[in-house]
């Protein structure tokens, strides 16, 4: 029996050379040879961990013994398994914060018409006044509209022209003409027509309407007068109707002194091109009728041509000023009723209109 067992270690001596005491076919043979082979086997393993672990000690790697699982194979079980050491997963929500942040630029600089041309531009005023030859009447404070807003687009460096008393016709032939002018050394045109009305239209003094598409048009199509500014002030009712008001707290005021004219007919925003730099100031909303005093003119040319010399003295753009005009007209009693002017634009710059000093 010991002679068998010192060939056994013979044996194992030899095969340790060659192969890996933890292989599953070595642990099979020495079981088959008994207890004894068994024994030993359990010590050679043994030995063969310490040194393993001794080399581990001298690479400094630090690997770690995987836990035993029941159902693997003893062989399996009692190898060392060497695991990958996994990174940390990074959180997906600061993932932009490693990417420059683009700066959103606002420009805060407005950018305004050039009105630095003198004269600023032409001023056409249609004013008409008689209209004995048809069933309208004449109209009565229409010449202190004319004369306020003379004086008030003269002192903006305007070259006012006024034409009185147009039949329908004329009032074309002078659009027209006024059209094909060439306004290159200017910056702006203004026209203000004064006179009765029916939906969109104005009415020439024999009581032909005139559309103000055909009117504003000429100068949507003149060249010279492309990217400025193109104003139109129109005096005259938008409808038959009389705007009612409602109830307000104590304190409003009252206009209802001296004697007001309702304007007839209309004089409606309606089927005007939508061209760029145009704004259209019209008395009234659709359907109401306007007012004009008999002696001191209308209320929304009077109250336009004071806002203009106040705004324009403190550089107030356009659209302010018409916003205070609306604002002061709406809330005015006359005859009982309202009025509230309107204002059509398509500029596409800020227009700050220039004003004389002293003015």
């Amino acid at each position: 029996m010991m002679h068998q067992t010192f060939k056994i270690l013979q044996v194992l001596n030899l095969m340790h050379d060659f192969v890996d005491i933890q292989s599953c076919n070595v642990s099979v043979v020495i079981t088959e040879m008994g207890k004894i082979g068994t024994a030993s086997n359990k010590n050679r393993t043994s030995l063969s961990n310490k040194n393993q672990q001794k080399v581990k000690a001298s690479d400094g790697s630090k690997r770690k013994k995987p836990e035993d699982k029941e159902n693997l194979p003893e062989c399996v079980q009692k190898t060392y398994v060497l695991k990958r050491k996994q990174e940390p997963l990074q959180s997906t929500g600061n993932i932009s914060d490693h990417y420059p942040k683009k700066k959103r630029v606002v420009s805060t600089q407005k950018e305004f018409y050039s009105m630095s041309n003198r004269p600023l531009g032409y001023c056409l005023i249609i004013n008409n006044y008689n209209f004995e030859r048809t069933s309208l009447g004449n109209r009565r404070g229409t010449d202190k509209d004319k004369d306020d807003l003379t004086r008030v687009f003269e002192n903006m460096f305007f070259k006012v022209e006024v034409r009185d008393d147009l039949q329908a016709s004329d009032m074309q032939n002078v659009i027209k003409e006024l059209a094909e002018r060439d306004h290159s050394q200017m910056d702006a045109f203004v026209c203000c027509i004064l006179s009765h009305g029916e939906k969109g239209s104005v009415l020439g003094i024999d009581g032909k309407p005139v559309p103000i598409c055909e009117l504003k048009q000429p100068f949507a199509e003149c060249h010279t007068l492309v990217n400025k500014p193109k104003l139109f002030f129109i005096q005259a009712c938008q409808g038959n109707e009389a705007q009612q008001g409602v109830w307000m707290a104590d304190g409003q005021e009252n206009t209802r002194e001296g004697t007001f004219e309702k304007v007839s007919h209309t004089a409606a925003l309606h089927g005007v091109p939508k061209d760029a730099d145009f704004l259209i100031g019209i008395a009234t909303v659709a359907h109401y009728k306007s007012f004009r005093h008999t002696k001191h003119g209308s209320i929304y040319i009077q109250e336009l041509c004071k806002q203009l010399e106040s705004g324009c003295h403190w550089k107030e753009d356009i659209h302010s000023i018409l916003t205070k005009v609306n604002r002061i007209v709406s809330s005015k009693i006359l005859l009982g009723c309202k009025q509230m002017p309107e204002v059509h634009y398509t500029l596409t710059k800020t227009l700050v209109l220039p004003m004389k000093q002293g003015c």
